[in-house]
């Protein structure tokens, strides 16, 4: 799963913004803001910008991928 998240991805800026998660996710921005905030999603703040990595955000997806057999 994880070469397809990075192959997926890979076309994407190493940086990614706000509106970049959230069209990736389809969500709207408010609720990236939210996962930002919350620790759901990997980034730093800086200042009162978020930096998003795409490798990280990756790796985040792999992990919390669904798994065909996996129990809720």
């Amino acid at each position: 799963m994880a070469r397809h998240i990075h192959e997926l991805l890979g076309d994407l800026p190493r940086r990614l913004s706000v509106p970049q998660v959230a069209e990736l996710l389809g969500v709207r921005e408010p609720t990236v803001y939210r996962w930002l905030r919350d620790g759901e999603i990997p980034a730093y703040k800086v200042g009162s910008t978020w930096v998003i990595l795409r490798d990280e955000v990756c790796d985040h997806l792999e992990v919390r991928h669904n798994r065909h057999g996996a129990q809720a």
